[in-house]
């Protein structure tokens, strides 16, 4: 299912690299987002892969569910993580992939995941009991423990409660660490604190797609995950971190 994963985001990635930096065709925008027909025709491209492979599996993605929706396996994607980024010529975005079974009626283990970054040629990966890699090599994250040494990575979802949320928490940790950054691109921003470049990953209202495969890449590369389920389907707010900078105790009364 890994190599599945690998071809699958391979060929996505493709078909990004090729169109970045060309007219795009916008299906959808908002006040603080866009949908382009690309993120589409990119879903499609997985989707063909895996159920070419898998055609008795179901696939959870931002753009569609596709397959058998009863499957005890399903693929959680992204296919264009970091869109905006993607619309305005920055070439920070993702293709992310996981593979996750049912354990029970509503409880789902990822199996495998991938975040690969085309326009750098980046391709993180990890499967179940499988040491977390970047192009076949292996990575942990990073041992800073210092809070005022750390990197923090800070995304901001698109509704007013999570980004007042968001804010508030920025107000909290700004003055006490090295840096924020704010990148644009959740999949990235996980994988990044999985391979030591970052220290940690705070958003609030996230969506499953966006972070199941670089959750599962940072835990297997020795990371912490504190998530916490919203009402929204497929919704959460998350802390991750190397485990060993004190981000929880940081942010705890900024938590809703």
């Amino acid at each position: 299912m890994l190599d599945t994963a690998i071809e699958a985001a391979s060929a996505a990635g493709k078909l990004l690299r090729k169109n970045f930096g060309s007219t795009l065709n916008v299906n959808l925008a908002t006040h603080h987002d866009i949908k382009l027909e690309i993120d589409e025709q990119a879903q499609a491209v997985i989707t063909k892969v895996i159920l070419a492979d898998f055609p008795d599996h179901c696939i959870l993605g931002e753009e569609a569910v596709t397959g058998n929706p009863e499957a005890d396996v399903r693929w959680v994607v992204d296919p264009l993580d970091g869109t905006v980024n993607y619309f305005y010529g920055i070439p920070h975005y993702a293709v992310s992939i996981a593979a996750q079974v049912r354990c029970a009626p509503d409880h789902w283990e990822t199996i495998a995941g991938v975040v690969l970054a085309p326009e750098i040629d980046e391709l993180f990966a990890t499967a179940k009991e499988q040491p977390a890699t970047l192009n076949g090599r292996t990575i942990q994250v990073s041992n800073r423990a210092d809070i005022g040494e750390a990197i923090v990575v800070m995304g901001f979802f698109k509704s007013t409660r999570t980004i007042d949320q968001g804010l508030e928490s920025f107000g909290r940790i700004i003055h006490k660490v090295r840096k924020i950054r704010l990148m644009g691109a959740a999949a990235l921003d996980v994988a990044y604190v999985a391979s030591g470049r970052f220290d940690a990953y705070v958003e609030y209202g996230i969506k499953l797609w966006d972070i199941a495969a670089g959750q599962f890449i940072l835990e297997n590369a020795g990371g912490r995950v504190d998530s916490k389920p919203l009402p929204e389907a497929h919704s959460f707010d998350v802390q991750m971190s190397n485990g060993k900078i004190p981000l929880a105790e940081l942010l705890k009364s900024s938590r809703a």
